[in-house]
């Protein structure tokens, strides 16, 4: 008996592709183990980011970029596909429905503070900022998505099974302050679980003899050592240099680098408050509620066959 997987993988005239699509820390790759799509090609950039043979090992940015080049040799080839991705970019959508893909998007949500939790839970993770950046973008695409999709959306919810509903709580209550509640929220979770760095962090490295000549050159210069950001900015400009032409590159530079990342954090910290502001909105919006309309795994396997078939 020939399996439906078989028959997809040899219709190149009517390419199909599934997505996996959510936030980070949503859940996706626990619903996908729960459909059956054995025998289909797969693509997520977790496989390069825990591979430590590939130059995406622990590298999102290029395990991200290598997954994309999968996707587009996969259309190329005219292969159905099941892209496991946060869908935050609905451009990359629209450039399968232009090649003439059949698309069926599989949307796992759940709540920002789940997502927080469940990405530090993990053994690499990405920046608070990004989690929360991440998820406002792609579940506001949840009206658009299945417009595009002409209906071939599902949604699961996942809630964890309520074991963060403590925390869920508590960051509704926080939400009502908008954006200043909620980082004031976090910041006390952070501390009383000592979490919020991400594993993804790269500190400037200096030899020994490198790090006395970059103390020579900042001597009496002021910026703050305790900030992994601002001292990561005045090391990585003083190590270009000096790996360049053997000095750094003088103290009026290493001053301008600092300013510099002092106006870039500031205007991301703005946009951050802006991020946070629109998920208080969100968490209470009648409207944004009703888009979450869950299907259960069963449902949504079942779906996903239909449409494969």
């Amino acid at each position: 008996m020939i399996k439906l997987t078989d028959l997809i993988l040899e219709a190149k005239d009517q390419p199909k592709a599934v997505i996996m699509a959510g936030g980070a820390g949503a859940g996706k790759s626990y619903l996908l183990n729960q459909l059956d799509l054995g025998g289909i090609q797969s693509f997520n950039p977790d496989n390069y980011v825990e591979d430590p043979n590939h130059p995406g090992y622990k590298n999102l940015s290029k395990a991200t970029a290598q997954t994309n080049q999968d996707v587009a040799q996969a259309i190329d080839s005219r292969s159905s596909f099941v892209w496991d991705t946060t869908a935050s970019n609905p451009a990359k959508v629209k450039e399968l429905l232009a090649a003439g893909y059949d698309v069926y998007m599989v949307m796992v949500y759940t709540h920002p503070m789940i997502s927080y939790i469940s990405n530090f839970k993990r053994e690499r993770n990405i920046p608070g900022a990004a989690v929360f950046q991440t998820w406002r973008n792609v579940y506001q695409l949840i009206a658009d998505y299945n417009k595009m999709l002409k209906g071939n959306l599902s949604i699961f919810v996942n809630d964890r099974g309520g074991e963060y509903d403590q925390e869920v709580k508590g960051f509704n209550v926080a939400a009502k302050n908008g954006a200043e509640g909620i980082a004031d929220y976090l910041q006390a979770y952070n501390k009383k679980n000592d979490v919020g760095t991400s594993t993804f962090r790269k500190p400037i490295e200096l030899t020994q003899d490198q790090e006395q000549e970059f103390l020579k050159d900042t001597q009496g210069m002021d910026w703050d050592k305790e900030s992994y950001g601002e001292d990561r900015a005045i090391k990585d400009t003083w190590l270009k240099a000096y790996e360049k032409n053997g000095v750094g590159p003088g103290a009026d530079k290493l001053k301008a680098a600092i300013v510099k990342y002092r106006d870039n954090k500031d205007k991301q910290n703005q946009r951050e408050k802006e991020v946070l502001d629109n998920i208080a909105d969100m968490v209470y919006s009648p409207v944004f509620q009703e888009l979450l309309k869950h299907s259960t795994s069963a449902e949504i396997d079942s779906n996903v066959q239909n449409f494969l078939a």
